[in-house]
């Protein structure tokens, strides 16, 4: 089953995007560090253009520190692109941010007097809300564990830096099937538009090849062949009525940091 989430609101959000552009210096693109490829918008460069961008991957204290760490070689080495692995809720980092766009800001212009502006995108629930209230030391910006909260675009004053706030943006066809699994396993599109379970099998070989005994030590149960098998395994021991509120209980887990640390994706050739 296909998995596409593209609400009107997303059509709206492009064409105003072309529109506040020229008044930013720098793009924040967040994505979320434990899919740092997939939770990234391939249409962004065709939307930004050649506009300074700064990639941050958030969520960094929930993401498998190894992976996340060749992810962030990779960026450099391929895409000759300056990312910050981050985490709004522990500020991990956070500091770096305004350092970084004040560095961009002025080499563009030195004899700047107005703060920089940079503009944050990236898919829904990725943690942009999130990180505006923790460098503004407020909760101005509406943040929830759920896709679709911000509806347009915001402008906040973040002490020596404005930040315009989008809504999440999603491309209008998820094709490829592993990376609509991951963002919705990530929250990235909201729950009542894919079976859990659909999205779980498709990553179950890649979960059950690098985090196995994680499973094993969370639920007292070694990770079966088959999907199915597992799942019903799981159902039966804690009582679940069904194989869909056995997958959402264990997508709780994973979203909630309860298994631990864990990326759903590796670099090319990791």
């Amino acid at each position: 089953m296909a998995i596409q989430w593209y609400p009107g609101h997303m059509h709206k959000l492009r064409q105003t995007l072309q529109s506040t552009l020229p008044l930013v210096d720098v793009i924040l693109e967040v994505a979320d560090a434990r899919a740092p490829w997939s939770s990234r918008n391939p249409l962004l460069s065709e939307i930004i253009g050649k506009k300074p961008r700064i990639l941050l991957l958030n969520k960094a204290e929930l993401a498998d520190p190894i992976f996340l760490k060749q992810w962030q070689e990779y960026y450099k080495v391929h895409n000759k692109l300056r990312t910050l692995t981050i985490s709004a809720k522990t500020r991990a980092n956070l500091d770096r941010i305004k350092g970084e766009v004040h560095h961009i800001a002025k080499m563009k212009d030195s004899q700047r007097i107005r703060n920089p502006r940079a503009l944050i995108i990236g898919v829904p629930n990725c943690g942009k809300s999130t990180i505006i209230n923790a460098l503004a030391r407020s909760h101005k910006a509406k943040a929830a564990n759920q896709p679709g909260v911000t509806r347009q675009v915001t402008l906040y004053h973040a002490q020596s830096l404005d930040i315009y706030d989008t809504p999440g943006l999603l491309w209008p066809n998820l094709e490829d099937q592993a990376v609509a699994s991951r963002l919705a396993i990530l929250a990235a599109v909201r729950d009542e538009v894919y079976l859990p379970s659909e999205a779980f099998s498709n990553l179950y070989p890649f979960l059950k090849t690098h985090y196995n005994a994680v499973f094993e030590a969370r639920y007292k149960i070694p990770m079966q062949e088959h999907v199915d098998d597992y799942l019903y395994t799981l159902k039966e021991t804690f009582n679940k009525p069904d194989l869909e509120a056995t997958t959402l209980m264990i997508l709780n887990d994973l979203r909630g940091g309860k298994l631990g640390s864990f990326c759903l994706e590796v670099p090319p050739h990791a």
